[in-house]
């Protein structure tokens, strides 16, 4: 089964991308950018900004060659081939140097790894100075009730059946701690639970 889960999720939750963009927008404040968006759970997000934001710039990827594949036929089909680059990326070791990216997203990434301060110090390590980081998910915070209603007992089931962790504020607060990125974090929880974070 493997990526198939992850593909039916990442198709049920296409009406929300443009939500998720809005909220991740209004946090970084910005409409252009390099931008590295990690992990299966791609390449939603990185689409609609660069619907939303036609001077932004993209890199998105997995490790896993059936995440790539889905990926790149997503960005094809959108036609968005020159803009959103497509790698084969280690979250846990980004192939990237130092302060490459003014915005890095992880959808997904929370709940359902390992190490999430290992990922999160990662993340960290290829924002540039100014930037931002979101690490989360949800529906987007102005998705509205009735959509979210209308698919939520499916995302729930399909996301029990890949082992999502159920995250409290608490827990999720310790894990910001152990990257060591309190400071400059915020947590979000509307329609979803989000870590934003900036590097000064």
């Amino acid at each position: 089964m493997g990526f198939e889960l992850e593909r039916e999720v990442n198709d049920l939750f296409s009406p929300f991308y443009p939500y998720v963009a809005s909220e991740v927008l209004e946090e970084y404040a910005r409409m252009s950018g390099r931008v590295l968006e990690i992990g299966p759970y791609g390449p939603g997000v990185s689409i609609a900004l660069a619907e939303k934001c036609p001077e932004m710039t993209f890199a998105c990827g997995d490790e896993d060659d059936k995440a790539l594949a889905y990926i790149r036929k997503c960005v094809r089909q959108r036609k968005m081939s020159q803009r959103i680059e497509i790698l084969n990326i280690d979250k846990y070791s980004l192939l990237f140097d130092e302060g490459t990216f003014d915005l890095v997203i992880f959808r997904g990434g929370l709940f359902f790894w390992e190490r999430q301060e290992k990922i999160m110090t990662e993340m960290n390590r290829v924002m540039k100075p100014g930037g931002l980081c979101a690490h989360g998910g949800g529906f987007g915070a102005g998705a509205p009730d009735a959509l979210i209603e209308s698919n939520l007992s499916k995302a729930s089931a399909l996301n029990s059946r890949l082992g999502k962790k159920r995250l409290s504020v608490d827990e999720t607060e310790d894990i910001v701690k152990a990257a060591g990125l309190e400071e400059n974090a915020r947590i979000a929880c509307a329609h979803g639970l989000w870590v934003f974070w900036n590097k000064g």
